[in-house]
């Protein structure tokens, strides 16, 4: 694990809903095993399909004149596949992105590469279990926002609902979170599996 690739995404949507909304901006870091990789980053804004949405813009600010003139996601998605190849996926919450991209990617006629997804919010489920070392805050609700991480691991976001600072912030999280799953014996990717992390 502490020499694998992986890709830490993060996703904004015109909604939350993916039959019917469609992806704004994909931002994306590199890392292998628990090292950021430097300049192998990924940020890119999409312009959707559909002309009437805005009402996500009070949680990303990202507004329809934003990505006025941003390439559409027939454009972006096949980069962003090839930015992710051979590597594993990692997000927060990393559920509601896979479906969305997996939907897009469909819809596009693109094959989405077969790899594993880690949700760092069910990692962290998994060690305030075995660790016991997060907020109880989100242990009391049963999941974890990325907020409650950030502040358990001290870290400072650069900015909120900005798909590249998020990546980063979760790609730091993701840093800290390996090292913990080592210190509980989680060495290897069989090890991550047979946990139900990946």
């Amino acid at each position: 694990m502490l020499e694998l690739p992986y890709t830490v995404l993060d996703a904004e949507m015109t909604g939350l809903d993916p039959a019917y909304d469609e992806l704004l901006a994909l931002g994306a870091v590199r890392m292998v095993g628990p090292r950021i990789v430097l300049g192998e980053t990924f940020y890119r804004l999409i312009r959707p399909e559909r002309e009437h949405w805005g009402q996500s813009v009070v949680i990303h600010g990202i507004r329809p004149v934003d990505v006025a003139a941003a390439p559409p996601i027939h454009e972006v998605l096949p980069e962003f596949v090839r930015f992710c190849a051979g590597t594993i996926l990692v997000g927060h919450g990393v559920e509601v992105d896979r479906r969305f991209l997996e939907g897009a990617a469909s819809r596009l006629g693109l094959s989405w590469p077969k790899t594993l997804w880690i949700d760092t919010g069910r990692v962290a489920r998994w060690l305030t279990t075995h660790h016991g070392a997060l907020p109880e805050a989100g242990a009391d609700r049963g999941r974890f926002c990325l907020e409650d991480l950030l502040a358990a691991y001290e870290i400072e976001p650069p900015a909120r609902h900005h798909a590249l600072a998020d990546a980063y912030v979760t790609a730091l999280v993701w840093q800290r979170q390996l090292t913990e799953l080592f210190a509980e014996g989680i060495h290897t990717l069989r090890d991550l599996r047979l946990a139900g992390l990946a």
